[in-house]
């Protein structure tokens, strides 16, 4: 990692709602703390239900889920708290938290405290300035794309402006499959080496939220996306993992 950050905020954001990437933070999350080397923290910013797809109510059954939203949204403290779980901090939106919408400074407030080295902000629907105003506050940008053509057509404007923004961005283009023509897709997009990510069975999600596993957690995913996941880590992070 480059010397100048001992504390990196990295922001991912799907192209269009729906892209997978609240599934894409999840396991970079996961890849993170596998390394040994990191802190990982996820932090939900503009949306939720990562709470209820990881089911950390099972998770946290018998002990404290810690209110960040609520905390923040009252002006309280969340230094050095977290909901610590597979060496990750989950900065999830609980249920009882569903109804509360934090502005744009609390939600820098909250990347900016939130315990870890390496906080992923998985970044939701909200105001197109407070979008760009949080991705600016962000040190890397990863931005997920489906290749399905009309995926992409929906998030062409978003698309172009990323491309002339100049933000620190890397592209991961999520749920690949032999149907997808790379050439086209490469044409369309304009990008040089974005990084790829298979497409899964839907078994393995719906099992892994059946059986309230995380999907990274999966032999049958882990051995699929592992390598991708480690390219992806070593660009973001400017290291070498194998």
């Amino acid at each position: 990692m480059d010397a100048r950050f001992d504390r990196m905020k990295i922001g991912v954001v799907g192209l269009v709602p729906g892209v997978g990437a609240g599934f894409v933070s999840t396991c970079l999350a996961g890849a993170l703390a596998e390394t040994g080397e990191y802190s990982p923290a996820l932090l939900e910013l503009g949306g939720e239900g990562l709470y209820d797809v990881l089911a950390m109510d099972k998770h946290f059954a018998g002990r404290d889920y810690f209110p960040f939203f609520q905390s923040v949204a009252g002006d309280r403290s969340i230094r050095c708290r977290n909901n610590l779980l597979n060496e990750v901090n989950w900065v999830l939106k609980s249920p009882p938290e569903y109804g509360i919408t934090l502005d744009l400074l609390k939600m820098i407030r909250m990347a900016n405290h939130t315990a870890g080295d390496m906080i992923l902000c998985k970044i939701g629907s909200m105001q197109e300035e407070d979008l760009w105003r949080l991705l600016w506050d962000m040190d890397r940008v990863l931005v997920v794309i489906d290749p399905l053509p009309s995926r992409m057509l929906a998030g062409h404007k978003f698309l172009c402006a990323l491309r002339t923004s100049g933000l620190p961005i890397l592209y991961l283009i999520n749920k690949m499959n032999g149907g997808v023509s790379r050439r086209e897709l490469l044409n369309y997009l304009k990008l040089k080496k974005p990084h790829y990510l298979p497409m899964l069975e839907p078994e393995i999600i719906y099992s892994a939220e059946y059986s309230c596993r995380f999907p990274y957690d999966l032999t049958s995913s882990k051995t699929r996306i592992k390598k991708s996941m480690n390219g992806l880590i070593g660009d973001l992070l400017d290291v070498k993992l194998p």
